[in-house]
């Protein structure tokens, strides 16, 4: 099957939100400011769910669901990434002249349980929280879970319910490996899924006026933003707003990114950016974990005071994310972890040699 460019357009553009809005949530934590918080509010009202809806999009829930594949993508990446977290925290304690057992010992138990945030709800007390890799475990779960509950009658009914144990739960235990989490996402991949089967895509281009509708639910969503963290489960104040905000986010976001296309440099750049999304959100988190932003961002305040905090944030991680993911791309075997679409081209290559 041929890559549809404006898919990887948004997952690029869903990327860089990621990068983003961890750039102000560090800002926020540093210098509350009104900016910070605004940035934070559109980035958090959609790059997620963009992400579960997309991989529903591509998903055939009805066949069989293939563990392997599924565990080396997935699993296999989150115990890669997480391990170079706990190398970095150890060589980092070690300049910083700390505890290198405390480190890997909080660290440790930050990579075991898989929570994307620190919750006061785990089954044992976590101090840590590994980061954006919660994402990993979820869609895993998400995967399995779509992959079974599409074998039973009413699916609809089964996918609700699957929410709102995953919902409704988390307020009371916050399971590890973010299985709750997985239970909630398995909404947005259904979502996702019946977008493609029911060409949601070609009925709004049919009917325009969907995409202003889609806007204005997602800038109200904006403006009346009440929190929204897939990791923990937490859709903030205003949780039936924040789902249907994100869904009509992630909608404007395609959208947008079919018009980006027509761009040639920058729909080229994006594009490139959106295949290399797994591989930049683990290289992202690995330097969120590790590194010290607090301190470096007290020297970018100091050195360029005019320009706002959350942009020097992201301007600074932003090299080292895009650097490390193309590192990534040329270390044998592991690329394909990192990058899926190895595999495929991979798999490709020996059919055209066995076929020759």
């Amino acid at each position: 099957m041929q890559r549809i460019r404006f898919f990887d357009i948004a997952k690029g553009i869903a990327i860089l939100a990621v990068i983003l809005g961890h750039s102000a949530i560090e800002t926020n934590l540093f210098a509350p400011h009104r900016t910070a918080q605004v940035v934070l509010s559109i980035c958090f009202s959609f790059h997620m769910p963009l992400f579960f809806i997309l991989s529903g999009y591509f998903m055939h829930p009805e066949r069989r669901f293939r563990w392997m594949k599924e565990a080396k993508q997935l699993l296999f990446t989150y115990v890669v990434t997480a391990l170079c977290v706990l190398v970095g925290v150890t060589c980092m304690a070690t300049l910083d002249h700390e505890s290198r057992a405390i480190s890997l010992r909080q660290w440790g138990m930050a990579a075991i349980y898989g929570s994307g945030d620190i919750s006061n709800l785990t089954l044992w007390r976590v101090d840590l929280r590994i980061g954006a890799i919660w994402f990993l475990l979820a869609l895993f779960w998400a995967r399995l879970l779509l992959h079974c509950l599409a074998r039973l009658p009413i699916i609809p009914v089964w996918v609700v319910l699957c929410f709102a144990v995953g919902y409704v739960s988390s307020r009371y235990v916050l399971l590890p490996w973010s299985i709750q989490s997985g239970m909630c996402a398995v909404a947005f991949l259904y979502l996702g899924y019946l977008a493609k089967k029911y060409d949601v895509l070609g009925m709004v281009k049919r009917f325009p006026c969907v995409w202003a509708f889609a806007f204005v639910i997602w800038v109200v969503d904006i403006v009346l933003f009440g929190g929204m963290s897939m990791a923990v489960n937490n859709y903030g104040s205003r949780p039936v707003l924040a789902v249907i905000g994100s869904i009509a986010g992630t909608l404007c976001v395609v959208g947008i990114s079919q018009l980006i296309d027509r761009v040639p440099a920058l729909g080229s750049a994006l594009s490139n950016i959106g295949q290399a999304s797994l591989a930049i959100l683990c290289v992202h988190l690995i330097e969120d974990d590790v590194l010290s932003w607090q301190i470096y961002l007290g020297v970018l305040r100091t050195v360029l005071p005019q320009v706002p905090l959350v942009m020097l944030s992201f301007i600074g991680r932003l090299p080292i994310d895009l650097i490390g993911a193309a590192l990534l791309y040329h270390i044998p075997v592991i690329n394909e972890w990192f990058y899926p679409q190895l595999t495929k081209k991979k798999h490709k290559t020996n059919m055209v040699s066995v076929t020759e």
